[in-house]
């Protein structure tokens, strides 16, 4: 079988097998590039990008108790949070999860905040750190039993 790439356009590119073609954007493609890791190497850490990481952690919150979220927000680091929304921007389950356990005066020095320091896009490394902390906290109010899932 004969497989190419190229790029078709500025965030576009073409995939080739043999005769057939198909059009992927630039996150599209690198979605397949991280899947290609992970089947090939299994367990890596590299497999895992600062976007996916964040998914993930974001995935599960999802659906864990408000008390549980409630105390994740007073144990987290406030630029953690933020990191964390505005990564979850175009996520709305996720927003209203956390939002909607914050108070008035949180959700407006947040919502401040997130105007101030976050106006660009965010660094991968700071992504990963983030998440990485956060989803400790998570794992150490899962097992207190505070956070449930």
């Amino acid at each position: 079988m004969k497989i190419s790439v190229k790029k078709a356009a500025p965030d576009v590119y073409s995939l080739s097998f043999d005769d057939t073609e198909i059009a992927v954007d630039e996150k599209e493609i690198k979605n397949l590039l991280l899947k290609m890791i992970r089947v090939l190497h299994p367990g890596s850490d590299a497999a895992l990008s600062a976007d996916e990481r964040a998914n993930e952690f974001m995935r599960h919150i999802k659906n864990a108790n408000d008390l549980g979220v409630q105390r994740l927000l007073r144990v987290a680091k406030h630029d953690d949070i933020l990191v964390l929304l505005k990564i979850a921007e175009n996520d709305e389950i996720t927003l209203n999860k956390f939002y909607g356990n914050m108070t008035e005066t949180s959700k407006k020095m947040i919502a401040e905040d997130l105007d101030f320091q976050f106006s660009d896009d965010i660094p991968g490394a700071a992504i990963k750190e983030a998440v990485d902390r956060l989803a400790r906290i998570a794992k150490d109010l899962e097992d207190e039993g505070t956070l449930i899932y």
